[in-house]
């Protein structure tokens, strides 16, 4: 005679089943929409809306780059209303000897609506290409500006100031 079935033998295969499904699920869903990216290019994640009012307009200030041999530049910055994923705007960095300009693509909008994250592309000139900007609203019409970018030698390039809104 057999010897009678454990009751963990017996919920072995709807176990098996739930797996199954949730393997499958999980496939569907990262067939869809892919997988999750962390890099800097990363798609808009948190707030489904556009930018908020308090980042619109024109921006100026200046900005430094951290090191061994800081440099100031000067910053300015357009933020136009779009959704996410949406060009949000222009930049353009001055300082003597040089001029950059570059698009921002609207990255992510904090759960507070008081920061956003932008992708910068720089189109013209000899700034690093890439990189990601952090907009924090502060006192009103001023914001802080935090950038970090890869240099064309690999290394960390960080900006940080303060833009306040041109009439």
């Amino acid at each position: 005679m057999p010897a009678p079935h454990s009751r963990s033998d017996r919920t072995f295969p709807l176990w098996a089943a739930v797996i199954t499904a949730l393997g499958a699920l999980l496939a569907a869903v990262i067939g869809k929409y892919g997988l999750p990216s962390f890099s800097a290019d990363r798609p808009p994640s948190r707030y489904d809306g556009g930018v908020p009012d308090a980042f619109l307009g024109q921006w100026r200030g200046d900005v430094t780059e951290e090191g061994l041999r800081s440099s100031v530049y000067g910053a300015a910055v357009s933020i136009t209303e779009t959704g996410p994923g949406g060009e949000a705007g222009s930049i353009e960095y001055t300082a003597p000897g040089l001029l950059c300009k570059g698009v921002l693509v609207l990255q992510e909008v904090g759960d507070d609506r008081r920061t956003i994250t932008l992708g910068e592309e720089i189109r013209t000139g000899r700034c690093v290409p890439r990189g990601r900007i952090i907009l924090t609203a502060g006192a009103e019409r001023h914001v802080t500006f935090f950038y970090t970018g890869k240099k064309r030698d690999g290394t960390l390039q960080v900006v940080r100031g303060g833009l306040d809104k041109s009439a």
